[in-house]
Order: C-alpha cells, then structure tokens, then sequence
C-alpha cells in the first residue's frame, strides 16, 4: 500500500469507526501486493519482509463467561483479551472468543502440540493471596495438573506489571519449582496495597502451557469489580489506631465515662452526623445529657445563610452555644433528615441547604470537610468511600459474622477459609431521636459519601442480612470507614 492508498485506507477506517460509510472491499496493511484471496482483512507485509509487529485484541474485564459485559450484547465470532481473574477460576487473563451465546476461551490453560503426549491442562490453581495487614503471613502460589508425573515438566515463574502487562522472569532455583512461596519484600512485594501478579511456563518436551494469573497483596482493604484492591483503613475513625485484626475481634468493650459498654470507642470509633467536620458532636464516648442542648426548633432564629458563610457547618461562635455538639431533629415533626434542615418558625416547612455541602464534593475547593483527610499522609488521600464501593466490597469479597467479644463481620477477600482482610464491627448507631444509641452490637451502620435528596447512603447489616445502600437521615449519627487507592 503507497502513501496515497495507506492515506485513503486510514480514512475510510476512521470513517467506519464513526458509522459514516461502509467499506466492503478486501483491505491490506503492511504490503504493497493485493490481499490474499480467502480474506477480508489482510496484515500480513510483503513475502521477502518478516513480520516484527503483532495485533493488540481489545482488553476488557469480562464478569462471566454466560454475561456479555462489558459488551453490550453477545456477537458470534467476537474475540477480546480478558484481564479478570476469578476466585475458583471460572475466567482467567487470556483471549476469549464469542458463539453468541457465551464466552470460551481460546486456550484453556495450555498450548496442545500434535503428538502422543497428551495436553497440559490446569486442573487448580490459587487465582488469589492475602498475605495479612502487614505482610504477616506466608503463601504459596501452587497448581495441580492433569498429569501427576511431575519428573516430566519444568517450570518458570515470572511476574507481570497489571498496568503495563510487561513480565519479568523470577531468578534462583526457587523459581523453577511448581509451588512458589510468597513472602512480603521477595519479588518485589514491597508496597501495601498494590497488586502484584504471577504466572509460571510449564514445558514438557515441546508442548507449553501458561498458568493463569494469580493476584497477590497486603495490606487492609478489599477487592472490588475487575481484579481492583482498594485501600481500608484498619480501624474506624474515632477508634484505638493500631490495633490489629485479631486484637479488634477479641477486644471486649468496656464501661466508658458515659457508663454503658456501648459508649467505648475502642473498637467501635465515633458516631459522625453527615457532612459534619470532626469538631467534638461526633464523640462516642459521652452520654446524650453532654452533649445535646435540647431540641433545636429554629436554630435560634438563625438563617442558612449564616450556614453558608461557614462552608455548611456549625460555626464555633453559633448563637446558642451548640457547636461542635449532636444536633436532634426538630421538635415541630418537619421532615428533618438532614441536620442543616430547619423551618424558619416552628410551624413553617423545612429548609434545607444546597447538597454542595458533601465529604465527596466540597465546595469552593475546600477539602478538609471530609473527616477521613485527617488521615492523609504524604501522596495518600483518605476519603470516606462512596456507596457503590460499599456494594462492590459486598459482592467481591467473603463477609463472616463474628460472634465473639466484638460481634461485626469479618472479611475474606481469598474466601471462608483464607485470612481476614478487614473487620467491620457492629457499632450501633447514636439515633437523631434524643441522640440515644441503639442497635450496638447488633447491627453495624456507615456512612457513604453518596447522596440521595436530603438523606445519604450508608452499609448497613445484621447478622441475617447486609444492605450496601440504604438511604439513612443524615441527622442520625453513623460510622465512618476511611479508603483510599494505590
């Protein structure tokens, strides 16, 4: 193809790709001769050239070899190269083509060579290792295959980069076993929180065969959609920080100043009211008599405006002297969901301010808003985590009910039986309604920084059931759980 047919081939592709025209004629790139007859796309260069590039296949994230997300429809005859690797290994990385009705893959697990010995296929293998909060435990990435004789094989490990796909073969004899052992600071597993992935070459005479890709990781936190880990702050806000796991799932509360096992923050953390700065309201560890003044009919006749001027909060100067304390709903019976919502009068509907006042939008640039930044070291933002994460930690990881000391969930990103990754205890909620706590122990509430009308999403659960998305007032005082990404 010359310059002027290579420039007029690039057009009519862009114009395919915008739908303007159709191109219905056989196509060459990469030689100067027509194509070969029995095709209608031809990448091959001219006989006397060798090939030095390759075709790319779209990367996508398949969810399930019988759902054609991230497609919108099944197609015969499409072919993709998946990235996600599920736990039990319905999908591994690799290319994957379309009967229009489901995903296959293209090589399942091994390369076949014409011969008598038969196929390498991978019976099992781990597709995924948590290796604790802080690098504590020790794992294997091992498989088993179809064939037992493994004085047959010869195996290498290698690592690849999850961004750039790029692999690096593992040095050292212990690369070269069919089991290898992962530790924190071997291989380069240096950083909490990041991905880390590896695969092994099997070889038996001529034939090969790739393992799938098994993903490892530290650190707190928990998987969401598409093989992505996402930071959790080991506690809640407000909580001892420190602690580990296991000392948070054995720890058994005890009487704080306001006299009640409810009331110590030790574990549980604070109770925050939505959208509210870290000023003292949110402080578990003080009976309702401490902190509240009584319910709040008008704010003193104040104005919202005088909200405004103070970026939504509670200015320390307020008429009344109700800064930085638990504000009830109010007494007129008004639709009060929002803590910032009051009538003008007592007998007037309810105002409420803009939704611009959120942790996840602050406005004019303002972030401090969000009580999660205190957390913030360095390049790490800490945020409060936004209710489709909450959903996406739900349904991609395995959640335990604890029945000891601090009765709350465990979670298993590997599984029931792999380590726990994060502990959620049940932390009650402080109720708009007098500022009492319920539900301690029995249910955990926390906030999302996701907003609906003047109410917000929180997870909620029990034992019996979890709910990553119910609308909650903001007036009621919840927990907050901090993340943050790689």
């Amino acid at each position: 193809m010359n310059m002027t047919k290579r420039t007029i081939f690039l057009l009519l592709l862009f114009l395919m790709v915008l739908g303007a025209v159709n191109v219905n004629a056989q196509v060459r790139i990469g030689g100067s001769t027509a194509p070969h007859e029995s095709v209608i796309l031809d990448l091959n260069p001219d006989s006397v050239q060798k090939a030095d590039k390759g075709l790319v296949l779209p990367r996508v994230n398949l969810e399930s070899l019988t759902l054609p997300k991230p497609l919108s429809a099944f197609i015969s005859g499409a072919m993709v190269y998946n990235l996600t690797t599920t736990t039990g290994g319905e999908l591994n990385e690799g290319v994957y083509y379309s009967n229009g009705v489901r995903w296959f893959p293209v090589i399942s697990d091994s390369s076949v060579n014409a011969g008598t010995d038969p196929p390498i296929i991978f019976l099992r293998q781990s597709g995924f290792l948590w290796l604790g909060s802080e690098g504590e435990f020790t794992d294997t990435l091992c498989f088993e295959l179809a064939d037992v004789d493994k004085s047959q094989f010869t195996y290498q490990w290698y690592t690849r980069d999850p961004v750039t796909l790029v692999s690096t073969r593992l040095e050292g004899d212990a690369a070269k076993n069919d089991t290898l052992f992962i530790t924190k600071d071997e291989y380069g597993i240096t950083t909490a929180g990041k991905v880390y992935q590896f695969y092994c070459v099997v070889v038996r005479g001529s034939q090969y065969g790739i393992s799938g890709t098994v993903r490892v990781v530290y650190g707190s936190g928990a998987w969401l959609a598409g093989g992505k880990w996402i930071n959790v702050a080991p506690a809640n806000l407000g909580a001892k920080q420190g602690m580990t796991l296991k000392e948070q799932i054995k720890y058994s509360p005890i009487s704080g100043s306001a006299g009640n096992v409810n009331y110590d923050p030790t574990v549980y953390g604070d109770w925050y009211q939505w959208g509210r700065e870290k000023d003292g309201h949110e402080e578990r560890d003080k009976a309702s008599s401490e902190i509240y003044d009584g319910h709040i009919t008008a704010f003193n006749g104040v104005g919202v405006d005088s909200l405004n001027t103070n970026n939504g909060q509670i200015k320390s100067d307020f008429v009344g002297s109700i800064y930085g304390k638990f504000i009830q709903r109010n007494a007129s019976g008004s639709s009060t969901n929002d803590w910032r919502q009051y009538p003008e009068t007592a007998d007037s509907s309810a105002v409420s301010p803009a939704n611009d006042w959120t942790w996840g939008n602050p406005v004019k640039g303002i972030t401090n808003l969000d009580p999660c930044s205190e957390l913030n070291s360095g390049d790490t933002i800490w945020r409060v985590p936004t209710a489709a994460e909450w959903a996406q930690i739900q349904s991609n990881n395995t959640w335990v009910w604890n029945e000891g000391n601090t009765k709350g969930y465990e979670i298993k990103p590997g599984g029931d039986n792999k380590p726990t990754s994060l502990f959620l205890p049940a932390t009650g909620t402080r109720n708009r309604n007098g500022g009492v706590q319920i539900n301690v122990g029995i249910g955990g509430y926390y906030w999302s920084s996701t907003v609906t009308s003047t109410s917000s999403y929180a997870l909620g659960f029990s034992r019996r059931s979890i709910t990553a998305a119910s609308p909650y007032s903001r007036s009621n005082g919840l927990t907050v759980r901090c993340v943050s990404e790689y």
